[in-house]
């Protein structure tokens, strides 16, 4: 979905599939005009440079940024031979190529993505997740889980003091890409004390969940640590993490292994009473 000062830019088709846009926008004269993509599908690229250069032919004195909080291809950050197509630098390449005046991004994937934006302006997750822990009531006996080095070290910072911090450590079967097993360890190391675990509660927090092998996983070996209370955080969340056949992550929501979801609106649409949304 693409809005014009939280206007929705209503996008008609002709016959042949073709986009038919025509409608007029409130513009702001003495301020930044916001031009905010909500990620639905990649069509939506096509409206975007449509609306952007259109409003900007009309009005070239006028300042115009994008709102991007989810950014597509943020995972396909790095290629391993020609075969790949690099569709995150490509992708940087048409955002560059309509020179907004600034471009928001929330939580980008890793630093690969404000590298290759200009004008990027990096939205820290820090208040989304620290309403999240402030909702659950986490105290300072409780846990915070990362799924794996690459989330700690985008989001332990955020939590100078916490002392209880738990991390986890994938194994996979390297011909297949699927996770055998999982350890979890504290920063130094250390398997965690069970006994000091037991009826405490803890969150589970990272970037993006798809279907969310990897959280129901972690999930299932922190319930063998004894936890009551385990929650799950993601700036993004896609929509597949409902599917009633693939969403590993729903059926822990569902046999209360996990309690909650809690993800920004930067992505997902959908609705379950255990997934709880905060607006971006």
């Amino acid at each position: 979905m693409i809005l014009v000062n939280n206007q929705k830019v209503e996008v008609q088709h002709f016959p042949d599939g073709t986009q038919l846009l025509k409608q007029d926008f409130y513009l702001n004269v003495a301020s930044a005009n916001h031009i905010t993509w909500r990620y639905e599908n990649d069509g939506e690229l096509l409206t975007l440079i449509y609306i952007t250069k259109h409003l900007k032919g009309l009005h070239p004195d006028m300042l115009f940024v994008l709102n991007l909080f989810y950014v597509p291809n943020a995972r396909f950050d790095r290629i391993k031979d020609n075969s790949e197509v690099f569709t995150l630098k490509y992708f940087c390449d048409i955002i560059n190529s309509l020179e907004f005046y600034r471009v928001y991004v929330l939580d980008p994937h890793s630093n690969v993505t404000p590298a290759l934006i200009k004008n990027v302006w990096v939205m820290s997750p820090m208040d989304f997740i620290l309403d999240t822990v402030r909702r659950i009531g986490l105290g300072n006996d409780d846990y915070l889980y990362f799924p794996d080095e690459g989330a700690y070290k985008r989001y332990g910072d955020l939590f100078p003091n916490k002392k209880n911090v738990l991390i986890g450590h994938k194994v996979r079967d390297w011909e297949t890409g699927k996770i055998k097993g999982l350890r979890i360890t504290t920063p130094e190391g250390y398997e965690p004390d069970a006994s000091q675990c037991s009826g405490r509660s803890v969150i589970m927090i990272d970037d993006i969940i798809s279907y969310g092998g990897t959280l129901a996983y972690s999930a299932d070996k922190l319930k063998e640590f004894g936890f009551e209370h385990i929650y799950a955080y993601a700036t993004h969340t896609e929509n597949s993490v409902l599917d009633p056949e693939k969403g590993t992550l729903l059926k822990r929501l569902e046999n209360g292994t996990v309690d909650y979801i809690y993800t920004t609106d930067s992505l997902y649409t959908g609705y379950n009473e255990k997934v709880i949304v905060l607006n971006a």
